[in-house]
């Protein structure tokens, strides 16, 4: 095996075990948008899978990190404050 074929790899291993839920880069206090673009709340956690924790209506909710985007620079889920209130 040659270098080059060795970094094709390394680089493929890595696009494999990074997840997707990356893309959106959650930080703490990062204020959270639900699917029409309300406020649901601040970022409490961000775990390593990507998933952000906020507390909705007095409960922690889990948001999983395949529904987050950064649309101009706002953090925002697909989901609706109904979906979000239903998590645990």
């Amino acid at each position: 095996m040659n270098k080059f074929t060795s970094i094709i790899l390394g680089a493929a291993a890595l696009s494999l075990t990074a997840p997707a839920a990356f893309a959106a880069d959650a930080e703490r206090n990062d204020r959270l948008y639900d699917a029409s673009g309300s406020s649901v709340a601040k970022v409490n956690r961000v775990t390593d899978d990507g998933d952000v924790l906020v507390i909705y209506k007095g409960k922690v909710r889990r948001v999983q990190a395949e529904t987050l985007t950064k649309t101009d620079g706002k953090l925002m889920t697909s989901m609706t404050k109904k979906e979000i209130r239903r998590l645990k």
